[in-house]
């Protein structure tokens, strides 16, 4: 008897140890953006956005000439967001927590200056495809926890959804119901550089009428990695499903762009962070499943934009800019423009809290806020009501 159970919990111990992670280091979010640290060329730590919508690990061109790095001659780069301009980098090692990445890793330098001044912080790089491609990752989003394990071995916990790469990147199988009552399915990109919930492709939203059939919705532009920009529109819809879940009045986002992931036209749109990080997840490319258990965001509504302004940095990161004004909102009666300066909100400095306060207060329903801004050198002050705009 006693040997049976030394050959069990030995079994048991074996088990366990074999499902460890190869390495586990924390990360960092942002917004709805997840940074984690990874070193290059014996660099120090890097702050980089894990973006399994991404086919190509990139690094900001300061960087890499901040460290010294060899750079070959520029050249233009397809990748699922658009076509980039940058310098492939000769380098020896990519480092992750102490885990060396696989030899054949390509690091291409460009400009993230666009996605600095949208998001509110330094961005060091952008890593995705890489690292999915090589190794099965788990996303706790409870302990910000970011596990690599191998691909032979790692717990396989919550629902178990088919995934197919399509362009390098994750697809799973979702159901959405409309405003209008109509339900349309499609393939959609799992991508957790996306600040988003659900986007809609433009091919599979004009060919489903699908912009007339949110009910309330704005437009605003958007930037991708190329910093090209493009109309983006906003709504709702009665219901999102996928593997067994759903989540019912969602906000979600139309593109209207023709090229990039977002002119897709055999896929149906992008999941992104926004909604992916309700789950605690597993991404198991090699096996073909994304794993997925519901975390203690699962039942946590979705903000959306109440203040009727978009807001990001000016071009040295020093100031915030009213970057988008919405026709017919409480801030386009105010007489808010865009490029004013934000000085303060309720007293407080906008520069000081920074960007993701900013933006927190403002999609915060039910309250009014006052707004001190500044145009060519004046200040003045607004009110604004802050109501749900879809």
């Amino acid at each position: 008897m006693k040997k049976l159970f030394f050959t069990l919990l030995t079994a048991l111990s074996v088990q366990v140890f074999a499902q460890s992670p190869i390495v586990s280091v924390p990360f960092e979010m942002y917004g709805d953006h997840l940074f984690i640290q990874l070193s290059v060329d014996g660099s120090e730590p890097l702050d980089f956005i894990f973006d399994t919508g991404d086919g190509l690990t990139v690094l900001d061109i300061d960087v890499a000439k901040s460290l010294s790095m060899n750079l070959d001659h520029k050249q233009q780069t397809s990748s699922a967001q658009g076509t980039i301009t940058g310098a492939l980098i000769k380098h020896n090692k990519v480092d992750l927590g102490g885990m060396i990445m696989e030899s054949n890793v390509k690091i291409y330098a460009t400009s993230l200056s666009h996605l600095e001044i949208s998001i509110g912080r330094n961005v060091d790089g952008i890593i995705g495809y890489d690292l999915i491609h090589h190794h099965a990752i788990g996303l706790d989003y409870g302990s910000m926890t970011f596990n690599v394990y191998d691909v032979a071995s790692f717990p396989k916990k919550g629902t178990a959804l088919p995934i197919k790469m399509v362009s390098g990147i994750p697809t799973i199988e979702a159901t959405v119901t409309l405003n209008s009552g109509e339900t349309v399915a499609g393939s959609y990109f799992v991508n957790t550089g996306a600040g988003t919930t659900l986007d809609f492709n433009s091919p599979f939203a004009n060919s489903n009428g699908i912009i007339d059939k949110t009910g309330e919705h704005y437009s605003y532009v958007v930037k991708d990695l190329g910093s090209a920009e493009t109309l983006h529109y906003e709504g709702r819809v009665k219901s999102l499903s996928f593997g067994g879940y759903e989540m019912t009045n969602m906000p979600i986002g139309i593109s209207q762009s023709a090229s990039g992931l977002q002119g897709d036209k055999k896929i149906a749109g992008i999941i992104g962070n926004r909604l992916l990080m309700k789950f605690n997840m597993m991404i198991d490319v090699k096996g073909g499943n994304l794993y997925l258990e519901k975390n203690d965001q699962f039942a946590k509504p979705i903000a959306v934009n109440c203040s009727g302004i978009d807001v990001q940095m000016n071009a040295d990161q020093s100031s915030i800019l009213i970057h988008k004004v919405f026709e017919g909102s409480d801030a386009a009666e105010a007489g808010l423009m865009v490029d004013d300066l934000l000085v303060s909100i309720d007293g407080m400095s906008a520069k000081d809290m920074g960007l993701m306060k900013v933006e927190k207060i403002l999609k915060t329903a039910g309250t009014t806020v006052k707004l001190v801004v500044m145009r060519k050198g004046v200040e003045q002050s607004v009110s604004i009501s802050l109501k749900e705009l879809i």
